[in-house]
């Protein structure tokens, strides 16, 4: 690619999609940028233009990988959650909460203090793993595991 497609496919993904402002953007003419929805979609040639700009696959693929490489950029993926949720249950993880202290006089100071995961964070991570790992069962399958039998022995008054 050169330099103005390099140009066109930022402007493009910056912009939301609309090619003929990223053509411009990139340095492109009015006339050649009324094209670029076409660099980008199969169409056939407009016979009535005197130059017709083709097809371009390798925009497309460019645009296609610049925001999946975006997109894995912000988005967390499954061993990224496992680790997080393995390091709130092992109590690795730190969390920034705020303080109030007192200090004398009836004033009082905010600051902010780093604390390991409580108990009940802990735990719901834990919960979290244990479904994801398929370990967690429903109450009702634990009973029938175990072989409880409930039996209705409660005489009505009649």
């Amino acid at each position: 690619m050169n330099p103005k497609e390099k140009a066109f496919v930022n402007e493009y993904i910056i912009n939301g999609g609309n090619a003929y402002q990223a053509a411009l953007k990139a340095g492109y003419s009015r006339s050649t940028a009324k094209h670029a929805y076409e660099w980008l979609t199969k169409t056939s040639p407009n016979v009535t233009e005197s130059r017709y700009l083709p097809y371009k696959p390798y925009l497309r693929e460019a645009i296609d990988a610049r925001l999946k490489e975006i997109e894995d950029a912000k988005i967390a993926n499954a061993t990224e959650v496992m680790q997080y949720l393995t390091s709130v249950v092992r109590k690795e993880a730190r969390s920034r909460v705020i303080v109030v202290e007192g200090t004398g006089d009836g004033c009082s100071k905010a600051r902010l203090v780093e604390k390991p995961p409580d108990e009940r964070e802990a735990l719901d991570a834990a919960k979290t793993l244990a479904k994801i790992y398929g370990l967690e069962k429903n109450n009702m399958n634990v009973l029938a595991e175990v072989g409880v039998q409930i039996v209705d022995d409660i005489a009505e008054d009649s």
